[in-house]
């Protein structure tokens, strides 16, 4: 039996672990785990284009965003309020991403095992969990017109424990 010196051996694990190790909860495609808490602070910048127009900055909806160690929702401003809000929602190895203005509505997301409709990064501390996400030709629904119609939603975020 061949033995392979403890140098090469440790720098060939490296790299296999470097090539095969999931993306961690920074990375596009990474679901982080965040531990429960709830969210006292922070803001998400909402922006839309496309059928819909939104730019704005969304205080964090303290009273509905939280985490039980499995789930977390993080709820800027009032789901289903005339002013412009925003849900993330992170847990079963999914991330959930809608955006909305009164009737209008577009729900996008990355779920493991399917092509991603968005992208972006999440950072977690014991302090915070803040993130960028693009979502692409997301479909949209308009109740106020009946309408459907397609977005590309941008948002970028914030939520402090």
């Amino acid at each position: 039996m061949r033995r392979i010196p403890l140098p090469s051996s440790v720098a060939a694990a490296g790299l296999v672990l470097a090539v095969l190790a999931s993306p961690a909860g920074g990375q596009t495609g990474g679901f982080p785990t965040i531990s429960s808490r709830y969210f006292a602070g922070g803001s998400a910048k909402v922006t839309v284009s496309g059928s819909v127009r939104i730019d704005q900055e969304v205080a964090i909806n303290t009273k509905a965003s939280f985490g039980d160690g499995e789930m977390t929702w993080l709820q800027f401003g009032a789901s289903g309020s005339e002013a412009p809000n925003a849900l993330i929602t992170y847990g079963d190895g999914e991330v959930g991403i809608t955006v909305g203005k009164g009737k209008f509505v577009a729900t996008a997301g990355i779920v493991a095992g399917e092509a991603p409709q968005c992208s972006g990064t999440v950072q977690v501390t014991g302090a915070s969990v803040s993130g960028h996400y693009t979502c692409a030709g997301v479909v949209s629904h308009d109740g106020a017109t009946g309408k459907m119609g397609k977005v590309d939603i941008e948002i970028r975020f914030t939520a402090k424990s």
